[in-house]
């Protein structure tokens, strides 16, 4: 037992430097679930954070999947490495915090808070053998005794009882990239003054959802998603480089895209649209294959 506490000791230390000197600023700003790729594989270098960095946090964010060293459980579990999803809650006025979800079958979980008012804890929603892993899962915090869905997360849907309760996206086989639009590779089929953008959103419980946005005009029958077998919607367009707004309308309801963390305020409307850059290509196009 000595040499395990001796050796969870040494590997602590060498990891506190490293992840010291590469991450000494204010990380949460730096790193979201967007940092993982679509699919069932972890991309081979995950970021991985030391916990005095929860313990800094400097202000609330959306649900993300992270990993983390624990140094304080590696001493009781052996464990250093551990895996969850971090959830935080800005409540400086506030005593009590927990996290109350499907993944832990509705029973609470306590935040710790931190001198700046942040409640924050790392939740592993993997859950146990009894049951069958879902594409997402609903929550909300419980606030001094009071239920209340998550203020940082855009994802909501109404929990029957005229208030919301919050979701996060989820695929058994690690954490994977939160569904959101993306601007594609180029394959031997783009053209040349285009860049392929691909527009998604987790919707499993909606019927009909379309794409507006300034380069359609607003136009809520030019652009409709096609929903897959996992509640994910997803449409591709072909768009000029340069910065666009958009919405999706989920069955007649305007919402932003749920993990596009860059929205602006529209000045026509004054409605909260999602925000998007399309880069311009950095390299040269390849000829398009012409089949035979």
């Amino acid at each position: 037992m000595v040499h395990k506490a001796k050796a969870v000791a040494l590997l602590t230390l060498i990891l506190t430097f490293a992840l010291a000197a590469e991450e000494a600023e204010d990380w949460i700003g730096a790193f979201r679930s967007v940092d993982y790729e679509e699919g069932e594989e972890a991309l081979p270098e995950e970021k991985i954070y030391y916990f005095w960095q929860l313990e800094n946090l400097r202000k609330a964010v959306p649900p993300r999947f992270i990993r983390f060293v624990d140094t304080f459980a590696a001493l009781k579990t052996g464990k250093l490495l551990n895996r969850g999803v971090l959830f935080s809650y800005e409540g400086l006025a506030n005593d009590e915090v927990s996290v109350c979800g499907e993944f832990s079958h509705w029973q609470c979980v306590s935040l710790q808070k931190n001198d700046k008012g942040i409640f924050y804890g790392v939740v592993d929603i993997h859950g146990d053998q009894l049951y069958e892993p879902k594409p997402a899962y609903e929550y909300k915090f419980k606030v001094d005794g009071i239920f209340t869905h998550d203020p940082e997360n855009p994802d909501t849907v109404e929990d029957g009882e005229g208030s919301l309760v919050s979701r996060i996206a989820f695929r058994e086989g690690g954490p994977n990239k939160q569904t959101s639009t993306r601007v594609l590779e180029d394959s031997p089929y783009e053209e040349k003054e285009f860049r392929t953008v691909e527009f998604r959103i987790y919707q499993p419980q909606a019927e009909s959802v379309s794409l507006i946005g300034d380069f359609n005009h607003w136009d809520p029958e030019s652009d409709f998603l096609i929903k897959e077998r996992n509640g994910t919607f997803r449409v591709v367009k072909k768009l000029k480089p340069g910065e666009y707004q958009y919405n999706f309308l989920v069955d007649g309801k305007i919402v932003v895209d749920t993990y596009n963390p860059l929205t602006v305020l529209r000045e026509d409307t004054g409605e909260i649209s999602s925000a998007l850059l399309v880069p311009t290509r950095t390299g040269v196009l390849e000829r398009k294959k012409i089949d035979p």
